[in-house]
C-alpha cells in the first residue's frame, strides 16, 4: 500500500527534520571587575533563600520498588531494583505530582517529606504521553506548592529546582530559562515526543525526576524530566501549564484526556520532502499528520487511521498537532469534535466523542 509506504518514510523524514545539534561555545577571556560595582551578595541570595524556604517543605523524595526479570546464565530470575526520585505536592489532602516513569511499575512507593514524615504512596493515575503522574498519601493538611502559569514565562528570567538527585536529599540548584517549546524525542520507534518542555541550565541529574522548577516569586513553573546526557546544563521540564490541566484531569477521572493518536505537524517543507522520497503527492501541506492510532480511544472509535492528515477541527483550520491537542483540551471530557481530514486525496469528515 503506498500510504504504509507513505507512513515509513514519514517517520524517517520526522526523525531527520528535529535531529538535535548541541554546540559548545568558546570559553570568553576572564574580565575583572572592580570590587565598588559588585552587587552585594544578600542582593540575589536573599530571594532564593525565601523560595526554598517557600516550597522545600512542598516537595517529597519517592523511593520505589520494582521486580525485574535478570538473565543468569541459563534461567531467569526476579530480583528487586530500587528507584528515587522526586515529586510535589499539588494538593493538601495527599496529592502529588510527579513522573510518569519515576512511579510506572513500581510495586513499593514511599514518599518522604521534607520534615523526615514518610508515608506509603499509590498511584492514582499517570500518562506516559506527558510523562506525569499523581500519587496520593493518606495524609492531611500538608504543606502545598503554588503553580504559575506557565504560559507567562521568559527566556532567561531565573529559576530554582529541588529534588534528591542521586540520592542527595532536598538539593537546590539555580539557573535560568534556556527555551521555550522545546519538543524531545524521547521514543523514536513511536515517534513520540514531549511537547512544549522548558529547557534550562539549572542542574537536573537523575533523582530530580518529578521535583518542581520554580520562580523567583516561589511558584512552580515546571516539573523537571529530563536531560542530554551527553551535555551540560540542558535539562528539560513540564510546563506548570501542562501539569496542572493533566493533574487535574487524573485526580477527577483517574486518567487524562486524550484523542488517541500520535504524529506530527505537517508543513511545507516536510510534505514536499514525503512527496520526493515516496512519489506521492500530498493533498494538502498542512495539518496534524497521524503516525499512528492508539487502540480502545476515541480516534479509534472514530475511525481514523495511520497516514490520514488532520486539517481543521469544528470548521476552524489547524496548522499542526499542537493546535489539535488544545483542541481536545477545550472540548473537555464528554465533548464532541468534527475533524475534517485528507486520506490520501479523498477529503473525509469525523465525529469524535471525547
Amino acid at each position: 500500500m503506498k500510504w504504509r509506504l507513505l507512513l515509513g518514510v514519514t517517520i524517517l523524514v520526522l526523525a531527520g527534520f528535529l535531529v538535535w545539534s548541541i554546540f559548545s561555545p568558546a570559553e570568553a577571556p576572564l574580565s575583572e571587575t572592580p570590587a565598588e560595582s559588585q552587587e552585594p551578595r544578600g542582593n540575589w541570595e536573599e530571594p532564593v533563600v525565601q523560595v526554598v524556604q517557600k516550597v522545600g517543605p512542598a516537595t517529597v523524595k519517592i523511593e520505589t520498588t520494582r521486580e525485574v526479570l535478570v538473565d543468569q546464565f541459563f534461567f531467569q530470575q526476579l530480583e528487586q531494583r530500587q528507584g528515587i526520585g522526586s515529586g510535589v505536592i499539588y494538593r493538601d489532602d495527599g496529592y502529588i505530582l510527579t513522573n510518569h516513569h519515576v512511579v510506572s511499575g513500581a510495586e513499593e512507593i514511599r514518599v518522604q517529606l521534607a520534615d523526615g514524615r514518610s508515608f506509603t504512596g499509590k498511584v492514582v493515575g499517570g500518562d506516559p504521553l506527558t510523562d506525569l503522574a499523581v500519587v496520593k498519601v493518606e495524609a492531611q493538611d500538608l504543606p502545598v506548592a503554588s503553580f504559575a502559569d506557565s504560559n507567562e514565562l521568559r527566556v532567561g528570567q531565573g529559576v530554582i529546582a529541588i529534588g534528591n538527585p542521586l540520592g542527595q536529599d532536598n538539593t537546590v540548584t539555580t539557573g535560568v530559562v534556556s527555551a521555550l517549546n522545546r519538543d524531545l524525542l524521547v521514543d523514536p520507534r513511536e515517534n513520540r515526543y514531549l511537547e512544549g518542555m522548558i529547557q534550562t541550565d539549572a542542574a537536573i541529574n537523575p533523582g530530580n525526576s518529578g521535583g518542581p522548577l520554580i520562580d523567583y516569586q516561589g511558584q512552580v513553573i515546571g516539573v523537571t524530566t529530563a536531560i542530554i546526557e551527553q551535555a551540560q546544563g540542558i535539562g528539560f521540564a513540564i510546563p506548570s501549564s501542562t501539569a496542572k490541566a493533566i493533574g487535574d484531569q487524573i485526580i477527577s477521572h483517574g486518567r487524562p484526556l486524550r484523542l488517541g493518536v500520535l504524529g506530527g505537524s505537517l508543513t511545507p517543507a516536510l510534505a514536499k520532502s514525503i512527496s520526493e522520497q515516496a512519489g506521492i503527492k500530498l493533498a494538502v501541506n498542512r495539518g496534524a499528520f497521524i503516525t499512528r492510532v492508539l487502540p480502545d480511544t476515541p480516534a479509534a472509535a472514530a475511525g481514523l487511521d495511520q497516514g490520514d492528515i488532520i486539517t481543521a477541527v469544528n470548521g476552524q483550520e489547524i496548522a499542526g498537532m499542537r493546535e489539535l491537542r488544545d483542541a481536545v483540551q477545550q472540548a473537555g471530557f464528554g465533548g464532541t469534535l468534527t475533524l475534517a481530514y485528507y486520506r490520501g486525496t479523498e477529503q473525509r469528515q469525523a465525529e469524535v466523542k471525547l
